[in-house]
């Protein structure tokens, strides 16, 4: 992977003077304060190499963590002009622009995405990278899908898709119970169980009266069945709401805290409660009680760690689905706040990051024009 380490050298055999954007940062913290866009003429392409045009790339928590120095998985450092630095982001989708004289799997106009996360930095106009670090999305599966949706089908999407197969055998008619409903995973979750018959009930914070009806509305609108605020579950209505509509099999948080305790006290006997997530920076505790005499079994569920493990058929058969609901109509993305980047004056493509990366609302992601 050369994405910033070879950006000495013009990229002589296909084009002249072609430059890209990156934001890069050098030290881990904050990534307001540690990020900054830099321009730089792409490297000569070797024979295994391909270059890549990025169209779509999300910002994930999961992102500010990793330049934060705090998620398990690390930047990918390179020495650039004497000068060690990373590009964020994890999570993306590219068009490939030019290919060596060695690869064979890659044809210019094929999309594809990081095979796995720290690969290779997304937050950049167009990169080099070795063939073995990108994965094709094969045109037959993208059916009317766009980019944004094919970007940021690694991580949330495949999250739902996994905790609703590999913890319980759900049917038809069970119920599952989940913390964070509004986040990207949470709607996911939402409605690949409406496309199984699989019903939810759906945890939110508590918010004022306005702003709790839009979003039920939102919800329920994507196929939630239930959807209920935090400083409602333990309460005498909602319990005896939960204890007539049948088992709860599952719940899945990712939140931790007392509103995992909450929402864990619902799962019938013998259900399993899978983690994913902490945004609370909480512990999940299981009470004595859940585990004697209610069977309660608590699972973490880490996509990264999947992607390690999985075969590359799981593996596509996952990604084929999610992308033919979306093309179906039956799954759509989390909302997002696009940021529009092309060679952009770089104090412009500066503001343009800080503001994606800000994290106090919307969730962002990069679009490359």
């Amino acid at each position: 992977m050369r994405i910033l380490s070879s950006f000495r050298t013009p990229l002589v055999q296909f084009r002249r003077n072609l430059w890209a954007q990156a934001a890069v940062y050098s030290e881990t913290g904050d990534a307001c304060s540690v990020l900054r866009v830099v321009r730089r003429e792409l490297p000569e392409l070797t024979n295994d190499e391909i270059v890549v045009k990025m169209l779509a790339a999300p910002v994930n928590p999961s992102d500010l963590n990793q330049i934060e120095g705090t998620y398990p998985v690390k930047g990918r450092f390179s020495i650039v002009e004497g000068e060690r630095v990373a590009v964020g982001g994890n999570e993306g989708v590219g068009v490939v622009t030019a290919v060596g004289n060695g690869v064979c799997d890659f044809a210019v106009g094929d999309w594809v995405v990081p095979r796995r996360a720290g690969e290779f930095g997304t937050w950049c106009t167009h990169t080099v990278v070795g063939q073995e670090q990108v994965t094709k999305v094969p045109l037959e599966w993208r059916h009317n899908v766009d980019a944004l949706t094919v970007g940021s089908m690694k991580v949330n999407p495949s999250t739902a898709y996994r905790l609703l197969r590999d913890y319980v055998d759900l049917v038809p008619g069970d119920w599952v119970i989940q913390n964070g409903a509004n986040s990207g995973v949470g709607r996911a979750v939402i409605q690949m169980a409406r496309a199984i018959g699989v019903r939810t009930i759906n945890v939110v914070r508590d918010r004022s009266p306005e702003e709790y009806g839009l979003l039920e509305r939102e919800l329920r609108l994507l196929g939630a069945d239930l959807v209920v605020r935090d400083t409602e579950l333990s309460s005498d209505t909602f319990k005896t709401q939960i204890r007539a509509l049948g088992a709860v099999k599952l719940g899945l948080n990712c939140v931790g805290g007392r509103m995992a305790l909450s929402m864990t006290k619902h799962l019938s006997a013998g259900a399993t409660l899978a983690s994913y997530g902490g945004m609370s920076r909480q512990p999940v505790v299981m009470p004595t009680s859940l585990l004697l005499f209610k069977d309660i079994a608590a699972r973490g569920f880490w996509m990264n760690r999947w992607y390690e493990h999985c075969g590359k058929e799981e593996r596509d058969d996952m990604w084929r689905e999610i992308l033919e609901m979306a093309g179906q109509g039956r799954f759509v993305t989390q909302p997002m706040e696009l940021a529009k980047w092309s060679d952009l004056p770089l104090d412009e493509a500066q503001a343009l990051v800080a503001t994606a990366v800000a994290w106090g609302g919307a969730k962002h992601a990069f679009v490359f024009p």
